[in-house]
């Protein structure tokens, strides 16, 4: 049987863990056309089908091994890199990708993470939502990627729960027949939904007086009394204040999951993780 191309096997499990083509492309940074023939390509290779007929992202016994075996491959390929990289070059840059409502409390940080994970290095950040580090970490333009509310399969890297609480709102209505008025990510991100549902569940009015993607200004919105806005615990920045109070419902803890390029890298990012973040409870 002839060789498979790393980047035949890429596209495939891209496709299976995407669900779809066109997701799996995005995510790749390559043209869905180009993914589609890599996984015919595949196909031809194995010389059978690799997902059933009736439902093309459930797969066959085949596709199935072909999966399995073909993440464990990505994997070693990945690690080998990183090594070749230490070893070439021990000041490259460490690319770390941090979402948006941890930058605040993370960034300063960094240094340990650069200590632990590549001594001398130069180190890169990039902040957003969650989603786009995690499309950015799969066209290998981060290294490290920590994000907030992905499911716990992350490839061999660990997931923990960190609790979440509600900071600001100086002044809040007390009567339940006023809406709380909040400052929140964006909708579908991790926090939003945790928030909203809270509320919903406990059936207090709210309205959303101020949206942003940027932890800071979220943080900022809060601290000037705009309105009470969710953040991680441990996390929040000075000035801005945790809100106890028994009238507002508590908030569910959300996963915090770690994508890293290799194992050296998975341990060294899960060590400084340990460190930074106190709130930690695995999953």
């Amino acid at each position: 049987m002839p060789s498979i191309p790393i980047d035949v096997l890429r596209a495939f499990v891209a496709v299976v863990e995407a669900r779809g083509f066109t997701r799996a492309a995005e995510e790749l940074g390559r043209s869905q056309p180009t993914v589609s023939l890599q996984v015919k390509r595949l196909e031809t290779l194995v010389e059978t089908p690799l997902f059933e007929k009736d439902d093309r992202f459930d797969l066959t016994s085949v596709g199935a091994v072909c999966f399995e075996y073909g993440r464990r491959l990505l994997r070693l390929h990945d690690d080998l890199l990183d090594e070749v990289l230490r070893r070439r070059s021990p000041a490259a840059a460490l690319r770390v990708g941090i979402p948006s409502e941890l930058a605040a409390g993370l960034a300063g940080r960094l240094g340990r993470l650069r200590d632990v994970a590549r001594p001398g290095a130069r180190v890169e950040v990039m902040t957003g939502v969650s989603e786009s580090l995690v499309t950015a970490f799969k066209q290998k333009t981060l290294d490290i990627a920590f994000v907030v509310g992905r499911d716990a399969d992350t490839d061999g890297g660990p997931s923990w729960l960190v609790r979440v609480g509600w900071y600001g709102g100086n002044a809040l209505p007390r009567a339940a027949e006023w809406p709380l008025p909040l400052a929140l990510p964006p909708p579908k991100t991790a926090l939003h939904e945790a928030a909203v549902a809270a509320l919903r569940e406990h059936q207090r009015k709210f309205n959303v007086v101020f949206v942003s993607a940027d932890g800071a200004a979220l943080a900022a919105a809060a601290s000037a009394g705009l309105g009470l806005t969710p953040l991680i615990e441990g996390l929040a920045p000075d000035g801005v204040g945790k809100r106890v109070d028994r009238d507002l419902p508590a908030l569910p803890s959300v996963t915090l999951s770690l994508l890293a390029r290799s194992k050296a890298l998975v341990e060294a990012a899960r060590q400084w993780a340990a460190e930074a973040l106190e709130t930690l409870e695995p999953l």
